[in-house]
């Protein structure tokens, strides 16, 4: 087995020969893993067109722990099917498989492909300069870029068929619906278990079942896209911003409120008009278009231009839980992680470009000190870089990227650059979560704006009363609450941090007799800022616990004449594990606390 596989440039790309800027692939690195799915890729559309000869291929990448291809078929596929193409899959790899390369003519490429319309479109598409490549197995010919192992002998798969969805070709609702069959594949059956497992780990955590059983929250095509927040939910979700505030509060933000619709003028100032449009809802009102924002940037730059504004000023922090919408296609919605209407922890800095690092720096450790309140500690940190097209002197770039790189490593941080994957307004830094299933989860950022303030005539008055344009940092910590909700339910099977979750301590009298008593300490609570219920039900105890357990209310203080006569309070926790106290002051702080 060689020790170089392929290579890959600076931008992630993969290439079979060695390139500008290019690094080599190793046998058994996580670039390798995805070459081998690739490879995995052509071994199913090999067992799919032995099975289904009429079957036509169409794509097939690898994708994050794992694979798909696409295929156009006469029927739909059966679970006996996916058995049988898994058990093919199964007799190619025992028999192994060469992955040989070839150079053909647009010409030469057409003939090949002449009864496949999807491949015929796809070389269509090229240049007539493109070299085009194919990839060929015993029985199988693909039209590929490639790179590939040379053998699947050069390594041992495990892999699972995991599911089969529709998918239109190339994305397009008005294209023929599809075939998607997606698989996983690793290097030992080990790695595969522990996949299959937190996959179906992941299907327990769903948070639009935990939802459902918590009472949270309630999604329907009356408004898709769009959450109905029951009482439950409105707590978890007032609970996260009344804490995002306090520790904002603490770095002098000044929180705004900007309007929901607002004037297509402002939007085509923005660039946002060309850009974006398609994914705004419009309205026309008195002769005039309005769109419901998208973002808030733009309306907290009007908000600066309203006042006069020194270097005295800087940096200026403005910060919104801001409603925004965007249109998203209805097959792409998908619980709170993608909706069409959703809130921002959003804020925008105005600052001069030597107050860049202090900003990302202090905005750093706040991102930070959120997460692990949250029980994340596991954060992957990326700088993205000037990309080709952009706009702002190559001085401000550097000077930018720089102070990027100096705020991770000053943190003694690890990172990631990627080169040319800014923003064309500028560069910034991305935290990734890893939730406890190992998924990771794109949250926060910092982006610095040379382009926005300048566009919309934002100004301060610098030392000589000149004006200048301010730079402005772009800041989510959590992003979208909605999405944030949704993680967090899931990274913890609805078992929520004590200081957000919805209610904190169910009160279950032993009998009805109790109840009056345990109202009694519920008010009482109540007043000391404890979230609680009383369960007054005639239900058994048993039951009363067993169903606090389920709504996944993390404390529960069982109430009878025990309890009652020696005027203290034994909390139970989820786990079973018991807690003493002595007054109801005492037990309050406990709650406050946490």
């Amino acid at each position: 087995m060689s020790d170089i596989i392929a290579y890959k440039d600076s931008n992630n790309n993969y290439w079979d020969t060695e390139v500008e800027n290019s690094t080599p692939i190793k046998p058994k690195s996580d670039d390798a893993l995805n070459i081998m799915r690739h490879d995995m890729a052509h071994i199913l559309a090999e067992a799919v067109i032995t099975l289904f000869p009429n079957a036509k291929p169409t794509i097939g990448p690898f994708i994050k722990n794992g694979f798909y291809y696409d295929f156009d078929m006469e029927s739909t596929l059966s679970d006996d099917d996916l058995a049988n193409i898994e058990k093919k899959m199964k007799e190619i790899l025992l028999e192994g498989r060469d992955f040989l390369k070839r150079a053909v003519t647009k010409k030469e490429a057409s003939e090949i492909f002449k009864d496949n319309k999807y491949k015929l479109e796809l070389i269509n598409n090229l240049d007539n300069s493109d070299e085009i490549t194919l990839y060929e197995q015993k029985n199988f010919t693909d039209l590929c870029k490639g790179p590939h192992h040379k053998s699947t002998k050069d390594y041992n798969a495990s892999f699972k068929i995991t599911n089969v969805s529709g998918a239109y070709w190339r994305g397009i609702s008005t294209n023929k619906m599809l075939q998607r069959i997606y698989a996983t594949a690793w290097y030992s059956e080990k790695e595969l278990r522990v996949y299959l497992k937190n996959l179906e780990e992941a299907k327990e955590r769903n948070h639009r079942r935990l939802g459902t059983d918590m009472g949270l929250f309630l999604l329907t095509d009356l408004s898709a896209g769009n959450v109905f927040w029951k009482d439950k939910g409105l707590t978890l979700y007032q609970n996260i911003e009344k804490y995002i505030r306090s520790e904002q509060q603490k770095l002098n933000y000044f929180e705004v409120k900007t309007p929901e619709l607002v004037s297509n003028e402002l939007w085509i100032k923005s660039g946002h008009w060309d850009n974006f449009k398609e994914n705004m809802f419009t309205s026309e009102t008195d002769n005039k278009t309005f769109a419901l924002k998208p973002m808030n940037c733009p309306c907290h730059i009007v908000l600066f231009n309203s006042q006069l504004i020194t270097y005295k000023d800087l940096p200026l922090r403005y910060s919104e839980f801001g409603k925004c919408h965007r249109y998203e296609p209805s097959g792409a919605l998908n619980g709170l992680f993608r909706v069409r209407g959703f809130t921002q922890d959003d804020a925008h800095i105005f600052c001069s470009a030597e107050q860049i690092y202090d900003v990302c720096n202090e905005t750093t450790l706040l991102i930070e000190r959120v997460y692990k309140k949250f029980g994340f500690e596991k954060i992957k940190y990326n700088i993205s870089t000037r990309p080709e097209k952009s706009i702002g002197t190559q001085e401000n770039w550097d000077n930018a990227e720089n102070q990027l790189k100096k705020v991770l490593k000053d943190n003694n941080k690890e990172f990631n650059i990627l080169e040319g994957e800014g923003a064309f307004y500028g560069p910034k830094i991305e935290f990734t979560l890893e939730d406890s299933l190992g998924r990771e989860w794109q949250c926060g950022t910092i982006q610095i704006d040379f382009n926005l303030p300048d566009r919309l005539g934002a100004k301060y008055k610098d030392k000589d009363d000149k004006n200048q344009v301010p730079i402005m940092i772009h800041r989510a910590v959590v992003g979208s609450l909605e999405r944030f909700i949704a993680i967090i339910l899931e990274n913890t099977n609805g078992w929520l941090p004590l200081f957000v979750t919805p209610i904190q301590l169910a009160i279950l009298p032993v009998s009805e007799k109790f109840v009056d008593h345990s109202n009694r300490i519920k008010g009482e609570l109540q007043k000391l800022g404890v979230r609680v219920i009383v369960d007054g039900s005639d239900n058994k105890l048993g039951y009363k616990i067993r169903n606090s357990v389920s709504k996944k209310i993390p404390y529960s203080l069982v109430m009878g004449e025990k309890e009652i006569e020696s005027d203290s309070f034994t909390l139970r926790s989820n786990e079973g594990k018991n807690t003493s106290f002595d007054d109801i002051k005492t037990l309050s702080d406990f709650f406050i606390s946490n």
